[in-house]
């Protein structure tokens, strides 16, 4: 090897690029991602469930008919589930599709924060074979003055102490109209829910 070869081997060599650093840099970052992708997963996964868990009405409380039960922040009590006559339902079409049913509660606040846990309130009748029916309303006039749905009493807060009735009307199935029973939820006590067992009306 010559001197005047000398500085031209020098330069080839160091003209030949090391990858070696940059083959690391891109390991770690494939390594990051399929790191993150999991995590990402798994975090939009429990807003789902937490979603999905606060829709859910799965664990029954229990009360009868009559008395009081307390319940997302206030004292609950049924008063009537009253099966309405059809020329008093205010909704010609109400024979081809069901019977027509009132249910009325009393409801004393007890916190002061119920438009907060009343929230996405929902009254609803079920019979024996766990079925469900949703409150609607056929156009019949308000039983009583003052009184207003659930949905509506969240619509401003309402001081502890406050009597709230609650009235909700529904179409049911003709053969089940005697034997549903009420249920309340919110999300307040969601996966809870309130049922008025009718054994004592």
């Amino acid at each position: 090897m010559t001197t005047a070869e000398q500085p031209g081997e020098d330069a080839a060599t160091t003209l030949v690029p090391t990858d070696t650093d940059e083959r690391r840099w891109h390991r770690r970052s494939l390594w990051g991602v399929l790191l993150a992708l999991p995590v990402v997963y798994l975090l939009a996964a429990r807003g789902h469930l937490e979603d999905w868990w606060q829709a859910q009405e799965l664990f029954e409380v229990g009360a009868s008919a009559g008395t009081e039960i307390r319940f997302a922040g206030a004292d609950w009590r049924l008063e009537t589930v009253e099966v309405l006559p059809l020329k008093d339902s205010g909704w010609p079409r109400v024979q081809r599709q069901g019977t027509p049913v009132r249910v009325r509660f009393q409801v004393t606040v007890r916190e002061p924060d119920i438009d907060v846990l009343w929230r996405r309130c929902q009254v609803s009748l079920r019979d024996d074979q766990g079925r469900r029916w949703s409150a609607s309303s056929f156009g019949g006039p308000r039983s009583t003055e003052g009184t207003m749905t659930c949905g509506a009493a969240t619509l401003e807060p309402r001081a502890p102490g406050t009597v709230l009735r609650i009235e909700q009307d529904f179409t049911v199935p003709h053969d089940v109209a005697g034997a549903v029973e009420p249920t309340v939820s919110m999300d307040g006590e969601r996966p809870r829910y309130l049922r008025f067992h009718l054994g004592s009306m």
